[in-house]
């Protein structure tokens, strides 16, 4: 329908999400039919070693790696280097911890991530840039971003169907995201993913575990596809109940610890009695030496600018 200058337009109503932060599902109507044959169904592996141990990790994760704000030199580099305004997604975005790095240099960001609980955490999660602050200098923000603090633009949502236009986005970031990809579909399917939503001529910065780490690091993998162990504390973690298992409650002579029965509410979770504290296995994907550049090579829109160790 063609409307004329002297016609009037109603503009259209404001439609907020019941839920914060939304959750977003398959969004055809936003990436297109697909014209591959990739199988990009989440394997079980994922679901229970990646999907669910972050959903109940998030508090803690967030209190010992989130508001610590230790951040990859090569992604804070990246950001800094982006022209003021820029529109960055950043998928996989966990708690935010890039999110006052964005708005810092005066760009917007949106982030995505599978954990809603993550998610969570990244509301407010910022504290203001006062010199009584004692907090790291990557998790303040100065007055003017308080607002973005208390209100992130964030969405539940697999990396495999970005809930972002195409061509919408200035740059991306991916830090620590495709190691927990399984299968090489899934893998190349997220390369497609962060190359659909940016801009021609834009910049995506994707960091991910290596095989081949330097002498002397603390972290030797014994293959590519390993089990990476987090050590959850109790106080950290809630209770839950599954169609396997009851929500978990002492025994009738109150036996338990609170560790063990934590560990009894988690498919999966293993319980250190020594320690006294609830194992979680993540899966990890160690990329060999031109592995990533390889999948990279594949996705005719990508070109590799610079590629590295960190």
């Amino acid at each position: 329908e063609e409307v004329g200058q002297n016609d009037s337009v109603r503009p259209l109503d404001r439609v907020e999400a019941r839920n914060f932060p939304p959750r977003w599902g398959t969004q055809k109507n936003l990436i297109g039919e697909s014209d591959d044959d990739l199988d990009i169904s989440t394997p079980e592996t994922e679901r229970n070693h990646v999907h669910a141990v972050y959903d109940a990790i998030a508090t803690q994760w967030h209190h010992t790696r989130g508001k610590r704000g230790v951040l990859w030199p090569g992604a804070t580099r990246f950001l800094q280097q982006l022209p003021k305004g820029s529109i960055v997604a950043d998928v996989g975005c966990g708690d935010g911890k890039y999110f006052p790095a964005i708005w810092e240099e005066g760009s917007y960001v949106i982030g995505t991530d599978i954990s809603e609980p993550l998610l969570q955490t990244s509301i407010g999660a910022c504290a203001s840039a006062d010199p009584a602050n004692v907090g790291p200098q990557n998790r303040q923000v100065s007055s003017s971003k308080t607002g973005l603090n208390a209100r992130p633009a964030v969405a539940v949502a697999d990396c495999m169907h970005i809930p972002l236009r195409s061509k919408s986005c200035d740059a991306a970031i991916c830090i620590a995201v495709m190691h927990h990809l399984s299968t090489s579909p899934r893998r190349i399917r997220c390369l497609q993913e962060l190359s659909r939503v940016v801009k021609k001529g834009g910049m995506i910065n994707i960091q991910a575990w290596a095989l081949e780490q330097e002498q002397g690091s603390r972290r030797k993998f014994a293959g590519t596809d390993v089990f990476v162990p987090f050590n959850a504390q109790p106080r950290y973690l809630d209770k839950v109940q599954t169609e396997s298992k009851q929500s978990a409650k002492p025994d009738d002579n109150g036996c338990k610890g609170a560790a063990e029965m934590y560990s009894d509410a988690y498919d999966g979770a293993e319980y250190d009695e020594r320690k006294g504290l609830v194992v979680f296995q993540r899966y990890c994907h160690m990329y060999k030496e031109g592995e990533l550049e390889n999948l990279v090579s594949k996705i005719d829109s990508l070109e590799i600018v610079d590629s590295g160790f960190e």
